[in-house]
């Protein structure tokens, strides 16, 4: 009991010492966790749907889970901003995400006419918990960072994360479509599901060795506190700009993977070697935007990012079959080589912009609300793409694409010159 209270309720003030070692076990549970997130939000879960038989409409529903899972972080600041000591809470969450999301790929494929509902349940439930825990979590992760250079910190940890994602994913790609050659799809994905499984046995070892550096109490806040602070004209810029991002990326996330898989004919192998490339394009590109970030300010990240991703979106409405193994990597490598530097410029930007007190709570509420009408408009592109479908075949895909990218562009014009410039 003593040891377990230690672990999460340690009472005195951690040493520098400590911060160290717990930075390195982030970094580490970082790693695991995107190999993780990989396998379960990319083509592995696509085959594996694919091979239950689901159709590219369920597919488009699964991938919408992960976004609607993020509506969550809406309410639970409410809990994190009333706690001391977060660690707990974050650690039994984060349990429940990587082995629910394990268990998708363990269970669904053994319960015969009841299998999509199985595959629906756990990944709800894990995407839930997901979303839930996020705002914590980034929060505990900001706080452990070195507050003279935190540019440089995440650009650490995303190299370690995408060394190791990308010789995973690679790995257990070829390995995939070695049994799936073979006839042994299932068996196969069964082995993803095992792989996995130590993953998270692994993760939750990691994140209960990190050193928490507890936040200070202040007050407790309710909702409408909340959404009173999200008026405040310093954020509200910024709200604006992730909320219609959101919005109009929500058409084309879903339909991704299932296109590359479906429509260009991508195999594992292909999308994961790929990947290695993209991997380090993304390590160069968290580096360099890390390095660019503390040298001027993370508004000038966040544009330069959004413009080369939305590029990638339109581009991919003009891929056909025939192109793709030259023009499909070069979409991922420079698609990879913004997102990270994107991601951490909009929550470190968010953190600057928030005020002393709340900070969890306005990077959960805005992330929520702008993973709201990613889900809504994901959900009307799940509705609409069937009937594109009709008279445009695979060109329905394309259109949404198209519609992704245009509306993007809008949004980075005439709310992304709004962001404050701040570091």
């Amino acid at each position: 009991m003593l040891s377990l209270r230690k672990l999460f309720f340690d009472p005195a003030p951690p040493t520098e010492e400590q911060l160290t070692r717990g930075r390195r076990c982030l970094i580490a549970e970082g790693a695991v966790a995107g190999v993780l997130y990989s396998i379960g939000t990319g083509n592995f879960m696509t085959g594996y749907l694919g091979q239950m038989g689901a159709s590219v409409s369920f597919c488009a529903l699964m991938a919408m889970i992960p976004q609607a899972g993020c509506i969550l972080q809406f309410f639970s600041p409410l809990l994190f901003e009333r706690l001391h000591h977060r660690k707990l809470a974050i650690w039994s969450l984060c349990v429940v995400f990587r082995f629910s999301l394990s268990l998708t790929f363990l269970l669904p494929a053994r319960m015969g006419p009841q299998a999509e509902g199985m595959a629906f349940v756990l990944y709800t439930l894990a995407f839930a918990a997901a979303g839930a825990v996020t705002p914590g979590l980034q929060h505990m992760t900001i706080g452990l960072a070195p507050p003279e250079a935190r540019g440089r910190f995440f650009a650490a940890k995303d190299i370690v994360a995408n060394c190791v994602n990308s010789g995973c994913t690679l790995v257990l790609g070829r390995l995939l479509d070695a049994w799936i050659a073979a006839g042994h799809a299932a068996a196969g994905y069964s082995a993803v599901g095992a792989v996995c499984l130590a993953l998270a046995a692994l993760d939750a070892a990691l994140l209960a060795a990190t050193r928490e550096n507890p936040v200070a109490f202040t007050s407790r806040m309710r909702l409408r506190e909340v959404l009173h602070l999200l008026r405040d004209a310093t954020f509200r810029p910024m709200l604006l700009y992730s909320v219609l991002g959101g919005a109009f990326g929500g058409f084309a996330t879903p339909f991704l993977t299932v296109y590359q898989m479906r429509v260009l004919g991508l195999s594992h192998t292909f999308l994961t070697t790929v990947g290695v490339v993209s991997a380090v394009a993304g390590m160069a590109g968290s580096w360099l935007l890390g390095r660019w970030a503390d040298r001027t300010n993370w508004r000038r990240v966040i544009r330069a990012a959004a413009a080369c991703s939305l590029s990638c979106t339109l581009g991919w409405a003009l891929v056909q079959p025939a192109w793709a193994p030259w023009l499909a990597p070069v979409l991922m490598v420079a698609s990879a080589g913004c997102a990270g530097g994107a991601a951490t410029a909009s929550l470190n930007l968010q953190y600057a912009c928030s005020p002393p007190s709340g900070k969890t709570a306005y990077i959960g509420t805005t992330a929520a609300l702008a993973s709201m009408v990613a889900c809504a408009s994901a959900a009307v592109a799940t509705a609409v793409q069937p009937l594109l479908a009709l008279p445009l075949g695979n060109g329905s895909i394309r259109v949404l694409f198209v519609l992704a990218a245009v509306g993007g562009f809008a949004n980075l014009a005439v709310n992304g010159r709004r962001l404050p410039a701040v570091k």
